[in-house]
């Protein structure tokens, strides 16, 4: 089963089951306002029953308005990253937030600011991913974009991953983990920001 499926299914049940407790409502009151035979109370519990009804189909459609949100933010890759991470990584939240901080905190050392603010506006709680990341000294942010060309590429690849190593065994991950990171990283920046945007990562950690 797809991940569109699922919500969707429930959704329908969430339907069903609201449309027929208005339905039993409608039931129930007519039949008590019949059996004491007052006309005025029939139709009273009859409107106030076609009432209940419309309440539950108008919460039908809320539902179907929220899971049709939930089912687009899946496949546009909305799901928050730390969540990804954790599930596919199998990596506490903590250590998924900070090593995703420390890969956007590397990526910003070697981007040009503007590049790095069209990253960050791609990326959810970046802020907070930020802030979960270790500590590290290095080059102010945006300073290694300019020395980067005249060190190397292959250079300032082994630099990004050697910063990289350091950070994670800060946040008790072993240095392959970066290797595991930064792909499931990548791709969702891919997802909620576009190739383009995915390219300036890349670029910026050396990646292919």
């Amino acid at each position: 089963m797809s991940h569109g499926e699922t919500p969707k299914k429930g959704i329908v049940m969430r339907i069903i089951v609201c449309i027929k407790i208005g339905i039993l409502m409608l039931i129930l009151s007519s039949m008590g306002c019949a059996t004491s035979g007052g006309e005025e109370n029939v139709a009273s519990s009859v409107d106030s029953g076609l009432a209940a009804v419309e309440q539950a189909a108008q919460g039908g459609r809320q539902a179907i308005e929220s899971g049709t949100t939930a089912a687009k933010n899946m496949e546009t890759g909305q799901a928050d990253l730390a969540d990804i991470l954790v599930n596919q990584l199998g990596v506490s939240n903590q250590q998924a937030m900070g090593g995703a901080g420390a890969i956007f905190q590397e990526a910003r050392t070697n981007m040009k600011p503007q590049d790095f603010t069209t990253l960050s506006q791609s990326v959810p709680g970046m802020s907070d991913m930020l802030k979960a990341a270790p500590k590290v000294s290095g080059s102010a942010p945006g300073m290694a974009g300019g020395l980067s060309s005249m060190m190397g590429d292959a250079n300032n690849a082994l630099g990004s991953m050697a910063s990289l190593a350091s950070s994670f065994q800060q946040l008790n991950l072993s240095p392959d983990m970066v290797s595991q990171f930064v792909p499931v990283v990548t791709n969702y920046v891919r997802n909620t920001g576009g190739q383009a945007v995915a390219n300036l990562l890349q670029s910026a950690l050396g990646t292919p």
